[in-house]
């Protein structure tokens, strides 16, 4: 048997699907990219002619769980072997022969569209296994490499789609445009919930919304359900805390119908065969990682828990964690469990991930070059916490041209984020789109100081942060254990995080006296992020220790994970924001904070002429003090006409991005008023 070299091969090679066919040295086929999945049992008469018979894809149903970590940078999918080894997959590399290497498990979450007519004709003529060909979509490393290979090519860039999970958060909120190699513009709609209906096959026509992220799910259904895998039913993901449980279920519904769509049909038809099919969430992100590092550092559980902060620097943000890790105890034994995870507190940086930083490098550079933006006429976009600047209206844009022109440069740029030395010259000659859309030579000053201090003081603001959070968690931590802190990341890697948690270097030194004064910290073990190890591909790392942790947390594993946070906040995410008015002096005090209770009415303050100035920020900086105009804190003007001098206005958090609103003259009238006006405010609309 001839086929020819593919990069997505398990999705046609006849030695990758799960029907095991035998006799394989004896069929030929001229086309590689089409229809082979039909041998999986779809053409019966097409079978008997080549003499051969499919297997029962019911006997290669497997009742071991799939972890996936669903990452803004990379995506990582783990599962359990039939002898209890957990393993990493390699999605859409580019030759499969090739010798694996460490960084090949780390698979980007990018889609590269090519031929989207075609694409969405096959993609909607039928639902499970649709006849997709590679020459018509990227996914993984093979569009990673387009992304990252051809920098100034900008049909290319215009047909990827580089940050999945990003767009699934803010596609209610932003239009997002493709141009696919054909020059099809694609509007892409906004994620919503469509889950299948459990138990009965899912129908597909032309007028279904396109789905990135249920495409994206099945190419990864393809790789995990194959000859040398099995069929898988049993999925499970992991989420950021901090996400809003309408933003999960949209993901979680998306992948529910990408992985189901990557099973046979003929599996499908068998009444019974596949009703265990889920794709659920069971632990945060942080909590998985810990769940993989500390047992694979050596470390064992106590009885009163050994303490650990996870501090996880992502490509999105940053997440802090905090937890105990213990043994069960004489209920719990008796349920089953030998160890247990109490997750205690959660919070973060919304705005510290490496992309995001990528992005404020490159918005810096623009304006340290707006001469040469001025007379090229070129548009550029703004980081979504990025400080505006006098004249932004003439430069800042949300073209496709300014998204290219961003792309460009943070591609130039990348190289100085993650290098060891931070090296970068001064001058850079690059190819821009003007606002006509051409293409414009242009010699950019890149100041390498500037930008360097950039980096190291974000980076600076959130490790100090993560003391913060870490001093209002220590009541609750057994005192005679030290604290382990958990790197994770890729963006731990980086040379100025390294220096910010160096214990014998002058930056950790000050941070601990500035966090916790002179009474001083608790005792505090750092350990750096996982190595990636070339002798083995499956250990954990910084990135994949996330997968493989949140295999240790599925059912029947024997760990117990009792999440407080969640508990508390009756399974969503907690409140996010910090909420109050201006002080004297035009500081920001906040009465509302992360993580109060749902639905408890708080005092705002008066309403002098019926006006009310309401400041918010997701910053944790306000714990220590903003001031009017910081970037991170927004004010709203609010009115509320016919009000009496002696009325009040009172907030409640009712969800994690939003508040509602009350005036009354005191806490009592907001449940003994009949005409009593609430009015629902999303902090994250801006």
């Amino acid at each position: 048997m001839h086929i020819n070299p593919d990069p997505f091969s398990f999705l046609t090679n006849l030695d990758y699907t799960p029907c095991r066919l035998p006799r394989l040295e004896a069929v030929q086929f001229t086309d590689p990219h089409k229809g082979l999945w039909e041998l999986w049992g779809n053409d019966a008469a097409r079978l008997k002619e080549l003499g051969l018979v499919a297997r029962d894809p019911v006997r290669d149903v497997c009742k071991r769980s799939v972890a996936i970590d669903f990452g803004t940078s990379s995506t990582v999918v783990a599962m359990d072997d039939e002898h209890g080894n957990r393993r990493l997959l390699r999605i859409g590399v580019r030759d499969f022969y090739q010798a694996p290497r460490g960084t090949d498990f780390e698979n980007p979450t990018v889609l590269e569209i090519i031929d989207f007519k075609r694409l969405a004709t096959a993609w909607t003529a039928q639902a499970y296994r649709p006849e997709v060909n590679w020459d018509w979509v990227h996914a993984a490393h093979e569009a990673q490499a387009s992304f990252r290979d051809n920098p100034g090519d900008t049909a290319v860039l215009a047909s990827i789609l580089p940050r999945l999970k990003q767009w699934a958060l803010r596609s209610a909120h932003q239009t997002l445009r493709l141009t696919d190699r054909q020059g099809h513009e694609i509007e892409l709609p906004p994620l919503t919930e469509r889950n299948p209906v459990r138990g009965q096959p899912m129908q597909v026509t032309a007028n279904d919304p396109f789905d990135p992220i249920e495409l994206y799910a099945w190419f990864l259904g393809m790789a995990i359900n194959w000859r040398g895998h099995g069929l898988f039913l049993k999925y499970h993901l992991t989420f950021p805390v901090k996400y809003e449980r309408e933003a999960k279920d949209k993901i979680l519904a998306s992948f529910r119908r990408g992985l189901q769509r990557s099973l046979p049909p003929t599996l499908i038809a068998q009444p019974g065969a596949w009703q265990g099919f889920s794709v659920e969430e069971i632990a945060s992100e942080p909590a998985a990682y810990a769940a993989a590092a500390l047992p694979h550092l050596g470390i064992e559980p106590s009885d009163d828990g050994i303490p650990y902060a996870v501090f996880d620097f992502g490509g999105g943000t940053t997440d802090f964690d905090y937890g105990l890790w213990r043994w069960a105890n004489t209920d719990e034994t008796d349920e089953g469990y030998d160890q247990v995870f109490e997750h205690l507190h959660s919070s973060g940086d919304n705005f510290l991930g490496g992309e995001n930083l990528l992005e404020h490098l490159v918005y810096a550079s623009f304006q340290q070059n707006l001469d040469v933006c001025r007379e090229q006429r070129i548009h550029f976009t703004r980081p979504l916490d990025g400080q505006r600047f006098t004249g932004d209206e003439a430069f800042v844009h949300p073209t496709q041209a300014a998204q290219t022109n961003t792309v460009l440069l943070a591609a130039k740029l990348r190289a100085f984020l993650e290098s060891e030395d931070g090296q970068l010259d001064a001058q850079l000659r690059i190819e821009l789109l003007n606002q006509q859309s051409t293409k414009t030579p242009c010699e950019l000053s890149l100041d390498r100081q500037a930008l360097d201090e950039l980096l190291f003081t974000r980076m600076q603001n959130g490790v100090r942060e993560f003391l913060n959070e870490l001093a209002t968690v220590r009541h609750e931590l057994p005192e005679n254990e030290p604290v382990h802190v958990l790197l994770a990341g890729n963006g731990s890697r980086s040379r100025h995080v390294k220096a910010l948690f160096d214990p014998q270097g002058e930056h950790w030194p000050q941070l601990l006296q500035e966090v916790f004064g002179p009474d001083g910290s608790p005792e505090i073990i750092i350990h750096a992020p996982l190595p990636i190890r070339e002798d083995n591909h499956h250990a954990p790392t910084a990135k994949t220790g996330v997968a493989l942790g949140l295999l240790r947390l599925c059912p029947g594993e024997g760990v117990k994970l009792i999440d407080h946070v969640r508990s508390t906040s009756h399974d969503e995410a907690p409140f996010r924001y910090f909420v109050g008015r201006l002080g004297r002096r035009e500081e920001f005090t906040p009465t509302l904070t992360p993580h109060i209770p749902y639905q408890q009415w708080h005092q705002l303050g008066p309403l002098p002429q019926g006006v009310f100035k309401l400041c918010s920020s997701i910053s944790l900086r306000a714990r220590a003090g903003m001031r009017q105009g910081d970037p991170e804190l927004q004010i709203r003007r609010l009115d509320f006409p016919s009000t009496n001098t002696q009325d009040k206005l009172f907030a409640r958090a009712i969800g994690p991005t939003r508040i509602e609103l009350a005036v009354a003259p005191d806490e009592g009238s907001l449940t003994t008023r009949a005409d009593l006006f609430l009015q629902t405010l999303d902090l994250a609309a801006g």
